[in-house]
């Protein structure tokens, strides 16, 4: 859980691990790179079901799928325009160098804020 954000990372509830991340995986196999679907529509369509989630929780659970491996043989892929499965390699390396320049990004932000921290530190 990340301390200044408690309310949408908390870890997932029973509820969502054993009863949304299923109609998750099941909707998501429908899914391919012309055929994606947006975590807003993912939320959406889980309200109706008479389930109320954000688009926060979806991202949860979209990273709970993607670590346990809930799509195989397939690749759970997130873009810009949607989510969708793929067995295409070259899209999931793309996919990797997506989130690896993200985590350098934060990585850069990390350093970024402890210098700036030792600079308040020594100010005072």
């Amino acid at each position: 859980m990340l301390t200044l954000f408690k309310n949408i990372t908390e870890e997932l509830t029973d509820l969502e691990k054993e009863t949304l991340v299923p109609m998750l995986v099941d909707t998501l196999s429908t899914t391919n790179e012309d055929n994606r679907t947006r975590g807003k529509h993912l939320a959406g369509w889980l309200s109706a079901c008479g389930y109320t989630t954000t688009e926060v929780r979806i991202r949860k659970m979209v990273n709970y799928i993607r670590v346990m491996n809930l799509c195989k043989p397939k690749v759970l892929i997130g873009a810009q325009n949607g989510y969708y499965l793929t067995e295409d390699i070259q899209v999931v390396d793309d996919q990797i160098e997506s989130l690896q320049g993200r985590i350098n990004s934060m990585l850069a932000a990390i350093d970024s804020i402890k210098a700036q921290r030792i600079n308040l530190k020594y100010s005072k």
